[in-house]
């Protein structure tokens, strides 16, 4: 694990792309290994550039944390969700991700209620769970040619108002009929 002193957290911009991108792919294929394919790991960021994060970091949906200009981890939201959340390996266990998961809870809670909802990888929903969020439905993303399916879980939360109480009931299954 990492010493995170001197860790600077902040707002992401244009000009981060590249870093976050690599990060990005430094935290997916060593800590999602162990739960999808090998082939799974091949797919999923071909065709990918650091473009896929400028819609965020134009509305400003993304911050950072680095430390001596290395991103070490990332986290996306947009009201209600967290849509990214991403540590570099060497981090992991150091409580880094449960401080970036905070602050993209706030930002993505900001004037909200109901739920805060995160689409988990399979090797993170445990990290999830031991955050307040419950699974709500098994989904999949699609990646490659031919299509290839990536499991994972809808989790919610109640969304936390600023007076600190939940601001909805139990999430729903997703299993409307």
């Amino acid at each position: 694990m990492r010493e995170l002193a001197d860790l600077i957290i902040r707002e992401a911009g244009l000009a981060d792309a590249v870093a976050l991108f690599d990060a990005h792919q430094d935290s997916v294929l060593n800590l999602c290994a162990g739960a999808y394919s090998e082939q799974h790991m091949r797919v999923w960021f071909a065709g990918r550039s650091p473009a896929i994060y400028q819609p965020a970091l134009e509305a400003r949906q993304i911050w950072l944390a680095e430390q001596g200009n290395r991103i070490l981890g990332f986290v996306g939201f947009v009201p209600g969700e967290i849509t990214l959340l991403f540590v570099r390996p060497e981090v992991t266990g150091s409580g880094l991700s449960a401080r970036l998961l905070a602050l993209g809870a706030e930002k993505a809670e900001s004037g909200g209620s109901g739920f805060l909802t995160v689409i988990a990888t399979q090797n993170s929903q445990r990290f999830y769970q031991r955050h307040g969020f419950i699974p709500v439905a098994e989904e999949f993303f699609a990646r490659g040619e031919p299509e290839m399916h990536f499991n994972v879980v809808r989790m919610q939360r109640p969304i936390r108002t600023a007076s600190g109480e939940n601001g909805g009931g139990p999430p729903s299954s997703g299993n409307a009929e």
